[in-house]
């Protein structure tokens, strides 16, 4: 195939900028992700583009409902432990060339601990650490019949009182003290296994905590609230004890009432325009040295995506869908984030749950749903940029396969080559075009002929959407 550039003024380097990272993207859809369909889910995870799937690992459903006097929850053999259903999970990842990221969530009865009527209260974290060197040694690979995993994400949510509580006694803070030794046990326990394994800590949602008995403590308990407590660090980013916390990977998951740099309303929450602030409270715990880590901790988001408007009536409109998807995966990208995932693969019923937020429109089986446009938006997100001197053009190749591109940009009769780029070994692109800044911009995939949505070079104004379409505001309003 030859490629003739076209003849246009351009400007800056075809490479992106130095010292930028990869940037990964994942899905997550705790649903689909079993059972019989759990091929064909895993299947079209990797064709949206995905290199890792995040998969629940069902503490509470594998280890016995009651604990027996001899069983010895360090050793993965013990006939009281049932992995089959996470078996089956992790074995369709890897067939279909995804890496898990293994969440353990839930608890067996026996290790709760906390005080009666303080909601879900918390896991022992020694019980935590057994079961996490458990589930490692399991999945270390030296037994061919089950699969490596080396990632492991340690509770979901751990800031909100559905997951952990209390949160707060007394108006003082006890989650995040008890969600650092529940990291520290588990990390231990898994790089004791294999010093190559990834711990995953954080996990954070968005907006504060709405439950009443936090609210009447502290009203803007949000998740740099949380996360500077689990950090030892003051709201000043100054160190405040001399505890560690161990672990490899920070992650979030930024929902978003607005636009890909909207902000969230409360200082203490982390929408996607918010992404800066966390990374900074990330590097000041480094500099403190109150994280214990073999080198930089990546900044992931493992939850991330909006609802479209079909099937969700107050969801967002389908072409604004589709453009804020693919800018989200930029802007995230631009705040340091390398992994992206995406919840979730298919909608949820509209009659039966608030979740329209799948790739997919939900058919009356997984063989019949339908791609929306946003999947060709999350597999091959390209955004064109109001910059200096013109638009800055970014993008991510399909599944960030290293290659070239052609870039174009339309006009009223058509479309003009702009350049052919070659991109990174991530398969991350971008370069800056003195153009006028009008139509769209769209690149080819010159390895594949695939095409990008067209993504229109005008700004828009952003707009607020509730979350999932819920009909309670997750954060107030702007005042």
């Amino acid at each position: 195939m030859v490629l003739v550039i076209a003849g246009v003024a351009l400007a800056s380097a075809t490479t992106v900028s130095a010292g930028r990272g990869p940037l990964e993207t994942a899905i997550f859809d705790g649903d689909t992700f079993s059972g019989p369909q759990m091929d064909l889910a895993f299947s079209r995870t990797g064709k949206a583009g995905a290199s890792k799937v995040r998969v629940q690992l069902k503490w509470g459903m594998i280890a016995p409902r009651e604990r027996p006097a001899d069983f010895d929850p360090t050793n993965p053999e013990d006939s009281r432990y049932d992995w089959s259903s996470f078996d089956g999970v992790a074995d369709g990842a890897i067939r279909a060339g995804l890496q898990p990221i293994a969440n353990v969530v839930t608890m067996p009865s026996w290790a709760r601990r906390g005080i009666a009527g303080e909601g879900p209260g918390f896991p022992d974290h020694d019980e935590l650490a057994a079961f996490m060197g458990a589930a490692a040694r399991r999945y270390s690979g030296d037994d061919p019949t089950h699969p490596r995993i080396r990632f492991w994400q340690i509770w979901n949510e751990p800031n909100l009182s559905t997951f952990l509580s209390p949160q707060l006694r007394s108006g003082r803070p006890i989650a995040p003290a008890v969600y650092r030794r529940m990291v520290n046990g588990a990390a231990k326990a898994i790089h004791a296994v294999h010093p190559g394994n990834i711990v995953v800590a954080g996990g954070l949602a968005p907006f504060r905590d709405l439950t009443p008995e936090v609210l009447a403590q502290n009203k803007d308990w949000g998740p740099l609230t949380f996360m500077r407590s689990f950090l030892c660090l003051s709201r000043t980013l100054r160190p405040t004890c001399a505890e560690r916390a161990h672990f490899d990977v920070w992650a979030t998951h930024p929902y978003t009432s607005g636009g890909p740099q909207h902000e969230a309303v409360l200082p203490d929450d982390v929408s996607l325009g918010d992404l800066p602030e966390m990374r900074r409270v990330l590097d000041a715990g480094m500099r403190a040295g109150n994280i214990e880590s073999r080198g930089s901790v990546p900044f992931w988001v493992t939850e991330f995506s909006w609802d479209s408007k079909g099937p969700d009536p107050e969801g967002v409109p389908t072409r604004l869908h589709t453009r804020w998807v693919a800018e989200a995966m930029y802007r995230m990208w631009e705040s340091g984030v390398s992994l992206v995932t995406w919840f979730s693969l298919r909608d949820q019923p509209l009659a039966t749950s608030f979740y329209q937020s799948g790739l997919y429109y939900r058919g009356s089986t997984l063989a019949k749903d339908r791609p929306k446009p946003a999947l060709r938006a999350f597999r091959f997100p390209v955004v064109a940029v109001p910059s200096s001197g013109g638009v800055l053009v970014w993008g991510r190749t399909p599944a960030g396969m290293a290659g070239k591109v052609v870039v174009h940009q339309s006009f009223k009769g058509g479309w003009k080559q702009l350049a052919v780029l070659a991109s990174n070994r991530h398969g991350l692109f971008q370069r800056r075009f003195a153009i006028p800044r009008v139509g769209s911009v769209r690149a080819t995939f010159v390895t594949t002929g695939e095409k990008s949505v067209p993504f229109g070079v005008k700004p828009v104004a952003d707009r607020f959407f509730n979350p999932f379409g819920q009909t309670r505001n997750l954060e107030p309003k702007r005042p």
